[in-house]
């Protein structure tokens, strides 16, 4: 894999942000034109640059997107199944057998109709909504990583952005869980800090997203790969019951992570040699009922989540229930992840896309909050021996009321950098 320097990298940032104001000027509204430059040695230090513009353009709310998407499916549905909604002829008896009247309706078996109407509200979306939500938006080929939401102190309490959190701040499992189930906060340390965010629009989701953006080469004398990116691809159209594909337009959250200068001395042994396993994706044997099973490694890798300012949400009684329940509860992110592995990083894509349309449906009635919300993400992988607890923290990150529908496309059409594994 061939990477520019890192100096080179932060040139190419003045050249990206004269290319995204340029074009703002024709396609939209004002936007925020400066790229904030981020210093890889010394993460914590790294404040938002002077001068970025306060002004925003106006955004597409989804809500007026999705009440047009539902409204042109169920039309196009009624139309493939030949109701007339017009027709208003009287109901005639009929001496025909009822179940010769069905066989009549069509001359195709009974499968095939089926499945063409289960099918039929996914090729609607997927031919029509990527042209009005993406078509306004600029494409972006190799971007700098970390180029395109800017970082600002977590004091400064300003939105559509990214900051840091403390490791400590996160609740996991303590040393005597197995005993009193009791969570405890985490160590103040972490295998992966925070060094970038970019937040991508595509009209299909964007896997092995490290391919397409300009990673930063980063020295170390590390056993684990000097890189860690989080993809989280979050989808934007409606969650259907029985929609049997899981893509459609989207946009990506992409977290990029350093590894730890300290990590030999911070983390214990036990959290050292379950970061090796997750990467090297070995296998386990796990106890059940009535045999016992093996499950990969990576199926422990845990998301902790939490909405830092409920108050500002506004939520109903009902959202506020489900928020009471659900918030800071960790979550197993399998089975709906990948793991990529390349020449100096790690990836983890996380794909709400194939989330249950339950938790798609929870989810996309916070969608339109995004902007406002203050999210803190963190990763641990679950410990399920004595031995392997206190849990420990492998990377966290806080998101401060991103707007997504402000950023640009993802250019795919170059080509790719390749990685060890997939």
């Amino acid at each position: 894999m061939q990477h520019s320097s890192f100096t080179d990298q932060m040139q190419k940032a003045g050249d990206l942000s004269a290319g995204n104001s340029t074009h703002d000027s024709v396609s939209e509204a004002t936007e925020q034109t400066n790229i904030h430059v981020f210093n890889l040695d010394h993460v914590d230090s790294v404040s938002k640059s002077d001068g970025s513009s306060n002004e925003v353009k106006q955004p597409v709310f989804l809500d007026e997107i999705t009440s047009a998407d539902e409204n042109a499916g169920e039309e196009g549905l009624l139309d493939n199944c030949g109701i007339l909604p017009g027709n208003c002829l009287p109901c005639l008896a009929s001496t025909v057998p009822p179940v010769e009247k069905r066989r009549s309706l069509s001359s195709s078996p009974p499968s095939a109709r089926k499945k063409g109407a289960l099918k039929l509200p996914f090729k609607w979306k997927e031919g029509n909504s990527s042209n009005t939500l993406f078509s306004s938006k600029m494409i972006l080929h190799r971007p700098i990583a970390g180029s395109q939401v800017p970082f600002c102190p977590m004091e400064k309490k300003m939105l559509d952005c990214w900051s840091h959190i403390e490791p400590c701040s996160f609740k996991v499992r303590g040393q005597s869980y197995f005993r009193d189930k009791k969570k405890e906060f985490a160590p103040n340390c972490s295998a992966y800090y925070p060094f970038g965010v970019d937040v991508f629009l595509s009209p299909r989701k964007v896997d092995h997203i490290a391919r397409f953006v300009d990673l930063p080469i980063i020295n170390s004398a590390g056993n684990f790969p000097s890189i860690l990116v989080v993809n989280v691809q979050v989808p934007l159209y409606p969650a259907a019951i029985f929609q049997s594909e899981s893509d459609g337009e989207g946009t990506n959250f992409v977290l990029y992570f350093k590894l730890s200068d300290s990590y030999l001395k911070e983390l214990p042994t036990h959290f050292q040699e379950s970061i090796r396993r997750l990467i090297d994706d070995e296998v386990e044997k796990v106890k059940g009922f009535p045999v016992d099973t093996i499950a990969s490694f990576r199926e422990r890798l845990k998301i902790l989540g939490r909405v830092v300012n409920v108050e500002d949400l506004h939520l109903s009684a009902a959202e506020r229930k489900l928020m009471q329940a659900y918030n800071e509860k960790p979550v197993l992110s399998r089975p709906q992840h990948e793991f990529y592995l390349g020449d100096n990083y790690f990836e983890i894509d996380i794909d709400m896309h194939r989330f249950s349309y339950i938790s798609r449906k929870g989810f996309q009635a916070f969608l339109d909050r995004l902007k406002i919300c203050v999210l803190d993400i963190g990763l641990t992988i679950q410990g399920n021996k004595v031995e392997e607890l206190p849990e420990q923290i492998l990377c966290c990150i806080r998101l401060n009321g991103i707007d997504y529908m402000k950023y640009h496309q993802l250019g795919l059409n170059q080509e790719p950098f390749e990685s060890l594994s997939g």
